[in-house]
């Protein structure tokens, strides 16, 4: 009786699971007790996380030219490879700047032989326990301008790579949206072209010099503070030393010498003002005078980069030209300040001509455009002393609005019709008999009339 029972319901069963092939599905896939945890992402610091970033237009200056490639956060770095894209190029020094300061070369960059399309220079493993916040390259394209794709490796995060020193980004208001971007500088590219990346590439000392001052007025208080002779005073006077000396070499360096305009203005003022609240021939009036001087003489170079980035137009350049006109006249004669004041005025002047020249030209702008800003320029340089630098530039642009209306006018000529070029004989002898006879601006009017009679 119990066997027969057994084995009526193993018959049982077995129709059950034939006629309900889902339940038996699900009942062999049920999940277990303890559901299976998703797999883990891999632990950091086991492969290498790339970025990149391309670098166009590598110039063909002899010795190579900078480039500097900032990271957005700064992040411990592996290795940098260099691949080229186009053309040749030579790798004549590249190094690493840190956290803190330091100034790293990489030694497998240095002097590189020329390599092409398909291939690549390879650091070894950096080995560096302090993070990376830029990369600086000496580069030299061979043929015309490379192309090249910099690719650096950590093990920390995906770096993230821009070409040039970070700026801060502006913040835009809504009643006040950012202006556009204005156009180029006539006949410099707008400081961009064939690979002159000096717009993208400026430096600032400020903040470093500032710490390595700081540095230096401790060590000062130190040694005054210990006995004459002592450990204290003579560790504290040979770091004093040094640290002045490093103020030196960092006012006297690359970065130094890039640093805005602006900027050098005001660092050279402060280390020079600085000098003359120390006592003289001290450690820190020494350094002091060093690090001012080197502002001030750096002022040139930061005028290079101020023309080629951001000078737009004749007014800009002449605006910039008086700035410095009326700085050098605040300061002693003779002075480092003064002498760097009065080269860059006579600087900007004398660029002023050939400016408004091709400016003008680029613009295609008219003899009657021109016949207003010969008048403002004639205006203007009269209120200078005869003979100084910036009477004579504003004499020249006369004469430059000049040539460049009374082109203007013959090109114009074969449209008009008879009444118009006469009321412009009328009109243009009206306006010679407002100046002085015989000058620069009453030959120009009456050039301007016999033109428009022929």
């Amino acid at each position: 009786m119990k066997k027969k029972l057994v084995l009526g319901m193993l018959a049982a069963a077995a129709v059950m699971q034939a006629t309900s092939p889902a339940m038996a599905q699900y009942n062999d896939n049920r999940p277990g007790r303890y559901p299976e945890a998703p797999m883990p992402p891999p632990p950091p610091g086991q492969y290498l996380q790339e970025g990149t970033l391309e670098i166009q237009g590598i110039s063909r200056k002899s010795g190579g030219e900078y480039y500097r490639i900032s990271l957005r956060r700064a992040v411990s770095l592996e290795r940098i490879e260099v691949a080229a894209l186009a053309m040749r190029l030579k790798i004549h020094d590249a190094s690493v700047i840190t956290e803190d300061g330091q100034r790293v070369s990489i030694r497998e960059f240095r002097n590189t032989a020329v390599f092409g399309v398909g291939s690549r220079a390879v650091s070894e493993n950096l080995n560096l326990r302090s993070r990376i916040v830029a990369i600086d390259i000496l580069a030299e394209s061979y043929g015309g301008y490379a192309d090249v794709r910099v690719t650096a490796l950590s093990t920390d995060e995906r770096p993230q790579l821009v070409l040039g020193n970070l700026q801060p980004e502006r913040p835009q208001r809504p009643d006040r949206p950012n202006r556009p971007e204005r156009p180029d500088r006539p006949g410099n590219g707008g400081g961009h072209g064939g690979g002159n990346n000096v717009c993208a590439r400026r430096a600032d000392v400020t903040q470093l010099l500032a710490q390595l001052d700081a540095d230096m007025e401790t060590y000062s208080r130190t040694k005054n503070s210990a006995s004459y002779g002592s450990p204290v005073y003579n560790m504290a006077e040979r770091e004093l030393q040094a640290t002045a000396a490093k103020m030196i070499e960092v006012a006297n360096s690359r970065e130094g010498k890039e640093t805005a305009l602006e900027k050098l203005e005001i660092l050279g003022a402060l280390y020079f003002k600085k000098m003359n609240q120390s006592s003289y021939g001290s450690t820190q009036y020494n350094a002091y005078s060093a690090v001012g001087t080197a502002m001030f003489n750096a002022m040139e170079k930061g005028l290079e980069v101020t023309m080629a980035c951001d000078l737009r137009s004749t007014q800009e350049l002449l605006a910039k030209a008086d700035e410095m006109s009326r700085k050098m006249n605040q300061q002693s004669y003779g002075s480092v300040a003064y002498n760097a004041y009065m080269g860059l005025s006579k600087k900007l002047y004398s660029e002023a001509p050939g400016f408004f020249e091709k400016e003008a030209y680029q613009n295609r702008r008219t003899y009657v455009d021109m016949n207003t800003d010969l008048e403002a320029f004639f205006a203007k340089g009269v209120s200078y002393s005869y003979g100084s630098v910036a009477y004579n530039s504003y004499q020249e642009l006369v004469q430059k609005a000049s040539l460049v209306a009374q082109a203007s006018l013959r090109a114009s000529l074969p449209g008009m019709r008879p009444l118009e070029r006469i009321e412009l004989v009328k009109q243009f002898d009206s306006r010679k008999n407002r100046f002085s006879y015989g000058s620069v601006i009453y030959n120009h009017y009456e050039a301007m009339r016999d033109i428009s009679s022929k």
